[in-house]
């Protein structure tokens, strides 16, 4: 059984940088050269040679001259450069030899797709090692993995892509997904950070006008759920549910806002799709946020309109 509290990041994937050596290079012609430790690094926004050299601890001149690059040349997002990098421990012997001279990155390995849970930090970048965030995922959640390299897991994203993010931050389970059961995942589209968020306060007391995280009434809960994914909503059910484009209730997906009327069509409630005509909302009926299912004629014969954001 697939766990709902499973949320899906969208990115894609670059090369990581790649510590390589070279036996002479930008040496003299001489005998028995000294070989010469540089580092492969890849230009990510905002970049410039002077920021970059600062950072590695060499002369911006150095690494202009190595790169054949002009006085104030500007770099591309994506560009290589060779940094060279003096100072750091020479090969041992019988290192450095012509047929491994230049060592690129390990290759992403696929493993079987597992759940692992998010660790205090975590951060989804774009490449292993680095790139822009792409996601913070919140901690005790889980993500799906479903390749490696080096030091760094790849999460897989809704639409198959990957992110990637340290071997540290995450703690692999023994919960894997066959490939039918991640398929059925990544169909289903919809905003799954909004679920995951959601799932979050499973169990928080019902209290009309309560205050979180101590209790909740439902607009409160689904107010709160979409502030942290950047989405504003009104107080009230009765206001929140002009917000946001209609759907039809045959084309829901998960991240939906639900809304119902009471029998002189007063929207009073509010509730979030989270697939499979389930819902997660604050009922006052339980007590507290729980799961409760569309079929049920309580619910469905009061669903008055769905709304995305």
């Amino acid at each position: 059984m697939i766990s709902r509290n499973t949320h899906f990041l969208w990115a894609t994937w670059l090369l990581a940088t790649a510590v390589v050596l070279l036996a002479g290079a930008c040496a003299p012609a001489s005998a028995n050269p000294a070989p010469v430790r540089y580092e492969i690094y890849m230009v990510q926004t905002g970049d410039t040679v002077e920021n970059i050299a600062a950072r590695f601890g060499v002369e911006a001149a150095l690494i202009r001259n190595f790169n054949s690059l002009a006085e104030g040349q500007a770099l591309t997002t994506g560009q290589s450069l060779a940094v060279v990098l003096p100072g750091r421990p020479e090969p041992k012997a019988g290192e450095g030899q012509a047929a491994d001279a230049i060592a690129g990155p390990a290759e992403p390995q696929e493993i079987t797709p597992r759940y692992a849970v998010v660790g205090k930090g975590c951060q989804i970048t774009g490449q292993p090692g680095g790139g822009s965030v792409l996601y913070e995922p919140v901690e005790g959640s889980r993500v799906i993995v479903g390749s490696e390299q080096g030091d760094y897991w790849g999460v897989v994203m809704a639409n198959g892509m990957v992110g990637w993010t340290s071997k540290a931050s995450l703690q692999a389970t023994e919960d894997s997904l066959s490939p039918e059961d991640l398929d059925k995942l990544l169909r289903q589209g919809g905003r799954a950070e909004v679920v995951q968020y959601a799932m979050r306060f499973l169990g928080t007391p019902y209290r009309y006008g309560g205050r979180l995280p101590y209790d909740t009434d439902c607009s409160l809960f689904v107010q709160t759920v979409f502030a942290a994914v950047g989405v504003a909503l009104p107080r009230t059910a009765h206001a929140q549910v002009e917000v946001g484009q209609a759907v039809p209730f045959d084309q829901m997906l998960p991240g939906d806002r639900l809304y119902f009327a009471n029998r002189s069509g007063y929207v009073n409630h509010t509730a979030i799709y989270i697939g499979e005509m389930q819902f997660i909302h604050a009922s006052s009926y339980s007590g507290c946020v729980t799961i409760d299912s569309l079929a049920a004629r309580a619910y469905w014969t009061k669903l008055v309109c769905v709304r995305r954001s």
